[in-house]
């Protein structure tokens, strides 16, 4: 009895080493779990250019200071909107240069525009006549430095410097059966400042979108209009100007 429970014993310890020796080559003969390699953060340095679309809106006022003429449709002081919009097009590049999360660099753009307006008001001092006063504007460009912070792939931004635009203003004075008193185009380039934010992401190794919004200021600035129904007669209106545009576009960094 007493070999016999002697025999029994041997036989567990065996089963139990032969287990662990086979638990031991399984675990031998797994591949080793391989480690999931890093993605580093993408580097905002360098060169990139792209294009851009979106919408512009003109807050434009016109105020008639002085004339020529003693045969005036409105008394001097009177103002005119000439508030215009349209869709934007353009394309621009720049350069950027990161230090750890810190992004700075310059930029610049140019967008073509679709803005016009021909806005109609009765006229102060003769009555049943109407004052035509007519904007268009051509394009916008900007000169810009900017700085942002990057978040890994996500840029937030702000941007600031010079400012153009190309416009032309008219007008005509309409009396009805009298007839209509038309005036000289006045074409202008005029410079001013803008400020701006905005937000990036890059999507891919070159590949980034943004969208930003840009306020521009012209400040005030004299038009001198020819009557072109007198021979001659002219009247100057001061005309104040500031953009509010709205862009989202695609980059391709260098």
């Amino acid at each position: 009895m007493a070999q016999l429970g002697y025999g029994f014993a041997v036989l567990v310890v065996a089963c139990g080493l032969g287990s662990s020796m086979a638990l031991a080559a399984d675990m031998a003969m797994k591949a080793p779990v391989k480690a999931v390699p890093y993605a580093p953060s993408p580097s905002w340095t360098g060169l990139y250019v792209g294009g851009h679309l979106g919408g512009g809106w003109v807050d434009e006022t016109a105020t008639f200071v002085s004339s020529t003429s003693i045969n005036l449709i409105d008394p001097l002081g009177t103002s005119y909107p000439i508030d215009h919009s349209g869709f934007l097009g353009g394309v621009q590049a720049g350069y950027n240069y990161q230090i750890q999360n810190w992004v700075i660099g310059i930029a610049g753009d140019f967008s073509w525009t679709s803005a016009k307006v021909d806005t109609v008001t009765a006229s102060l001092l003769v009555p049943g006549a109407q004052v035509h006063t007519q904007a268009k504007t051509d394009w916008y460009a900007t000169a810009t430095g900017r700085v942002g912070y990057a978040f890994g792939n996500l840029l937030a931004y702000g941007k600031g410097g010079a400012a153009w635009i190309h416009s032309v203003h008219g007008g005509f004075a309409d009396f009805g059966a009298a007839g209509i008193v038309p005036f000289s185009d006045v074409t202008t380039t005029r410079a001013g400042w803008t400020v701006g934010v905005g937000l990036e992401w890059a999507f891919a190794p070159h590949w980034s979108v943004f969208g930003e919004y840009n306020y521009m200021d012209f400040g005030t600035r004299t038009y001198t209009f020819t009557n072109l129904a007198d021979g001659g007669s002219t009247s100057n209106f001061d005309v104040k100007t500031s953009v509010s545009l709205v862009k989202a576009g695609v980059n391709y960094r260098f």
